[in-house]
């Protein structure tokens, strides 16, 4: 735990943008390690549709903040760096309705483009919201562990993966945003492991869900992030450019949605309590 603090304390006072969390400092004394970031009073992309009052997100909002999403990843790739764990919980909502991709305790810098980098580590993330060749890359490493024969002989490139895997995830982040709930629904971990790598499936989306969703959105989920292939998933620049995150409701704002509203008052209602706060990971030696 003391080590991986200190691996993210070292990526994240690197990183400058208002899509990613801001570094405020780090601590370390005789028996703990802190890292301290902005308060970000809003919560979670998960805990707001996780609120009764809230449930799954209009096409609107879904727009607005799979379009910051998609700018931090952009700033992070062209940054080297893979995040690994991209999920709702890891995406804070300030009151403004900013979104700041947060929790990079297994992310990844590289020494080449996160596109074209193949990370040779074992599997690493949450299982919901793992791409599949992330899953393949840790059943390839056990099945040759088990036949003394190379990883590579499973015809996976090497069973590497790159920040493609970071496009699947946020394809999940964009199904829980349209159905308000975890992607695969109720499914355990290890069905969802072999849907994935050996089915070739993807989170779903009910029907009755699917059929309220623009022809633009229902493309950019299953055509583009959720591609099985890593190959045939655009990049987070690339994606920044479609129709659906660049075709917006002129008459949508933040502040006038109910959801923005709410978060909003939320929000103000925690500095009013708090004269001073921020957010802390820690960990004792």
């Amino acid at each position: 735990m003391v080590e991986a603090l200190r691996k993210e304390q070292g990526l994240l006072q690197n990183l400058y943008h208002p899509n990613v969390v801001a570094y405020l400092g780090f601590e370390e004394g005789t028996k703990y390690l802190s890292i301290f970031l902005e308060y970000v009073p809003g919560g979670t992309i998960g805990s707001i549709y996780r609120t009764p009052d809230h449930g799954r997100f209009e096409e609107n909002l879904i727009k607005f903040f799979t379009g910051q999403i998609l700018q931090g990843l952009e700033y992070l790739h062209s940054n080297n760096v893979q995040h690994r764990d991209l999920k709702s919980d890891n995406i804070l909502v300030d009151a403004n309705g900013v979104c700041k991709i947060s929790d990079f305790g297994i992310s990844k810098r590289t020494s080449e483009n996160a596109y074209e980098s193949n990370l040779n580590t074992s599997m690493q993330g949450s299982v919901f919201w793992m791409a599949p060749e992330v899953m393949m890359k840790d059943q390839s490493r056990d099945a040759s562990r088990g036949s003394g024969r190379s990883s590579s002989g499973s015809g996976r490139e090497d069973n590497t993966y790159s920040a493609k895997a970071d496009i699947w995830s946020l394809g999940c982040v964009v199904v829980e945003m349209w159905t308000g709930q975890r992607p695969w629904g109720t499914m355990q971990m290890l069905p969802v492991m072999y849907a994935s790598t050996l089915g070739h499936d993807t989170p779903s989306i009910p029907p009755e869900i699917l059929e309220t969703m623009s022809p633009t959105a229902v493309q950019f989920l299953y055509s583009k992030c959720l591609c099985w292939e890593s190959k045939g998933r655009p990049t987070a620049a690339e994606l920044l450019s479609d129709p659906f995150v660049t075709e917006r409701d002129s008459t949508w704002t933040w502040h006038n949605s109910r959801i923005g509203r709410s978060v909003a008052q939320k929000g103000l209602e925690t500095y009013r309590n708090a004269s001073y706060s921020t957010n802390g990971r820690a960990a004792r030696k």
